[in-house]
C-alpha cells in the first residue's frame, strides 16, 4: 500500500507542527480533515478545504504615511495636552 506524505500544521502525537511524515491513505485523510495536516507537494494546500490560509499582518503606519495623510487617530483625537 503507497503512503501519502502530510505535513503537520499542529502538534499530534509524537509529531511537531511543520513535519513531514507518510501515512496510509485512510490515517492521512483524517489527518487533513480534522486540521492537523496538509497533504505535502500540493500547490495551494496551506489554504485548506474551508479556503481559509495564513495572511500577512497589516502595514505599520510610517512617519510617511503619517506626513502625507496627515495625523493618525491618536493624535486627531488628543486633547490640549496631548493626551487622548
Amino acid at each position: 500500500m503507497s503512503k501519502v506524505i502530510v505535513t503537520f500544521e499542529k502538534n499530534w502525537r509524537g509529531y511537531a507542527a511543520n513535519e513531514t511524515a507518510g501515512f496510509d491513505a485512510a490515517v492521512a485523510e483524517s489527518l487533513i480533515e480534522s486540521g492537523y495536516a496538509i497533504q505535502a507537494g500540493k500547490p495551494g494546500a496551506k489554504n485548506g478545504k474551508n479556503g481559509t490560509g495564513h495572511t500577512a499582518p497589516a502595514a505599520k503606519k510610517t512617519d510617511a504615511d503619517t506626513a502625507a495623510g496627515g495625523a493618525d487617530k491618536s493624535e486627531a483625537h488628543a486633547g490640549a495636552e496631548g493626551k487622548p
